[in-house]
């Protein structure tokens, strides 16, 4: 047990780990040739083992591309980092003040932490965070209360360990930044919100999330809606749902999609191995394609090879190809191309889509988001966007609101815990697309900054005092 606290107290663990943390980075950027940057992620940081291809070092034509590596992830590499954190801190920065000293300290460092955690929910801040102040200013005041729970968590670290108040902060500010970005890798959600104008939404589409929906349009009063999430469907097995008359076997899953092309314009397509789809995939050729980083603004663009069977008899009702591609808010409604699909008397339109969440409110309360007018202004004399901005109401009957605000680039809105980013635009400047991140730790940061920076700054001033009594400087 000694060996293994003194091997965390050396630096070499420190050292370990740090270049550890590197080599995944290095893998990781060379996997994001051939995979999505969310893949990649996936693979690679946000998990306990990475397993690292060995085709991301070789041609393709190198045998040893069939396997795998694994290598610390991500969420190990930063969990053993904070635990070697915690133990340096509680073997070196030990308490030895007492008496009314300790408890004025234990005393401001509970102030501090509350103030600490009250930043983070957001304690003070308006409910409906309006973009029309400055970005500066908006930071600058963020970055404020960071610094009022640094200066207070000083204070007490003074009491508690007098000089090394500074060594201590800092790294407990670390510690911050390194356990915020482990909720955010598990807690962020991102999704969009795609508004034309005059048009009022009140559902998100979750960026990474899909499923298939079935939208039975046979009564001309409503139409009757229900989703598979993706997640739910097992691959090379019929799966069975009470919702819907007939199972579905999913036969492949494709992380991207090629864009439909019709099979008449595609070059010697009666030797490519396509399958006899029915709908859409009868008409427009839709293949697996390699991911792309998302890097160069790309988007991957998934698909299911489905088929569905008649429940009693289990006779194929018929192969269909659903791609992302073909959900029109994917595409910035440029195109709607759903699989029609008639059993048993009722019409059907299927997609395969983002997965939708209906916007809510802490409260639970649904609000929406009316586009009043958008603006889409460029340079003069091109075509290069200049700026971007979205002039919407906020509606929520059951929490009293409502409200005209402005969106425009880098001046997002907060509200119900989430930021609306101006994002994208409809064809024809018809509509806009705004990028939708829930993240409740997005306040971390700020505060683990500051908390280092006063933890740094009290360590150099210390630090040069010493130096000076000794006759350095």
């Amino acid at each position: 047990m000694n060996n293994i606290l003194k091997y965390f107290l050396s630096l070499r663990l420190t050292v370990t780990l740090l270049s550890l943390s590197m080599i995944l980075v290095f893998c990781g950027t060379l996997a994001q040739v051939d995979n999505g940057i969310w893949t990649v992620m996936d693979q690679y940081f946000r998990t306990w083992i990475a397993w690292i291809d060995l085709s991301i070092f070789f041609n393709k034509f190198n045998p040893l591309n069939a396997f795998s590596i694994p290598f610390p992830g991500g969420f190990l590499i930063g969990a053993l980092l904070s635990m070697n954190l915690l133990v340096v801190h509680a073997k070196t920065f030990k308490i030895f003040v007492t008496g009314k000293r300790f408890y004025i300290g234990l005393s401001l460092l509970i102030v501090g932490l509350i103030l600490t955690y009250g930043v983070i929910v957001g304690w003070g801040t308006n409910p409906v965070a309006t973009t029309e102040s400055d970005a500066f200013w908006r930071v600058f005041f963020r970055l404020g209360r960071g610094t009022l729970s640094a200066v207070i968590l000083f204070i007490a670290c003074i009491y508690l360990y007098r000089k090394r108040a500074g060594m201590v902060l800092l790294h407990a500010g670390i510690l911050l930044l390194l356990i915020g970005e482990f909720f955010t890798a598990l807690f962020a959600v991102e999704s969009t919100m795609t508004i034309r104008e005059g048009q009022t939404v009140n559902f998100l589409d979750r960026s990474q999330k899909y499923e298939l929906a079935f939208i039975e349009y046979s009564n001309p009063n409503f139409d009757r809606v229900t989703v598979i999430p993706k997640d739910f469907l097992k691959i090379n097995k019929i799966n069975e749902f009470d919702e819907l008359p007939f199972n579905i076997k999913l036969n492949s899953f494709m992380a991207n999609s090629s864009q439909p092309q019709l099979i008449n314009n595609i070059t010697n397509f009666d030797q490519l191995k396509y399958p006899s789809y029915k709908g859409i995939g009868s008409e427009y050729y839709i293949s697996n394609t390699r991911e792309v980083s998302g890097a160069s603004g790309e988007r991957n663009s998934p698909a299911v090879d489905v088929e569905l069977f008649d429940k009693k008899s289990g006779i194929s009702l018929g192969r269909y190809i659903l791609s992302l591609w073909c959900y029109p808010n994917f595409v910035n409604q440029i195109w709607d191309m759903p699989n029609l699909i008639s059993f048993n008397g009722k019409n059907y339109r299927v997609y395969l889509r983002n997965q939708r969440e209906f916007s809510l409110s802490p409260s639970g309360n649904e609000f929406s988001i009316k586009l009043l007018k958008f603006v889409h202004e460029k340079y003069q004399g091109t075509q290069t966007p200049k700026d971007f901005s979205s002039r919407i109401r906020l509606i929520n009957s059951g929490d009293k609101i409502d409200r005209e605000l402005k969106i425009w680039m880098n001046n997002p809105l907060r509200y119900a815990k989430k930021t609306f980013y101006q994002s994208g635009y409809l064809p024809e400047d018809k509509g806009t697309v705004l990028q939708v991140v829930r993240n409740d730790s997005w306040m971390i940061p700020y505060l683990s900054c500051m908390i280092v920076f006063v933890g740094m700054g009290a360590q150099f001033f210390w630090s040069m005092q010493r130096s000076k009594k000794k006759g350095n400087l």
